[in-house]
């Protein structure tokens, strides 16, 4: 689950706590029938009412979809052996590439993504470089690298390695 999911499931999951105090509060009689009849009858032709209704279905409609989604792990299939499939999860894989690209001499906050299509790795990788860096030279070195290490260690063929580099700072 993303990181905006889980905010709109936590704010979500506060805004239902409310609503339960509140019937609790109500079948024990604590809130009389007739504030909520006064609170009833302010809710018509009031649009704040309405935007919060809208809101409402669509973080309710947004958490289904998220749901119904899956376990949120993401995995890429690498074969398909004779006892079994083997799968890899993506997340591992992305954090091992993110591993050796920072270990490129230059290169720091490496994240990498990657996808599976055809069989073939692609695969994307966010960097900052330090300043007097040959950007050429060190993007060549760690599309070597992830090819090599991918291959060696997953067993799939990277097909591309884009190098991003985002900024050019000083490792710090």
């Amino acid at each position: 689950m993303s990181i905006p999911d889980r905010i709109i499931l936590t704010l979500y999951t506060i805004l239902m706590a409310v609503v339960a105090i509140f019937l609790v509060l109500f079948s024990l009689g604590i809130i009389s029938t007739s504030s909520v009849s006064i609170f009833a009858a302010t809710v018509p032709g009031r649009w704040e009412y309405a935007i919060g209704g809208v809101i409402l279905l669509l973080v309710s409609l947004r958490l289904l979809i998220a749901g119904l989604g899956g376990t949120g792990v993401s995995t890429l299939s690498i074969g398909n052996e004779k006892e079994g499939k083997i799968h890899v999860g993506k997340v591992a894989v992305e954090d091992y590439i993110s591993e050796f690209s920072n270990d490129v001499f230059g290169v720091h906050n490496a994240k990498a993504v990657v996808k599976m299509a055809d069989n073939l790795l692609n695969v994307r990788v966010n960097a900052s470089i330090e300043p007097g860096i040959n950007i050429p030279d060190t993007t060549d070195e760690i599309k070597q690298i992830v090819k090599k290490n991918v291959l060696a260690t997953i067993g799939i063929e990277v097909k591309d390695v884009e190098v991003f580099f985002k900024h050019i700072k000083p490792k710090g």
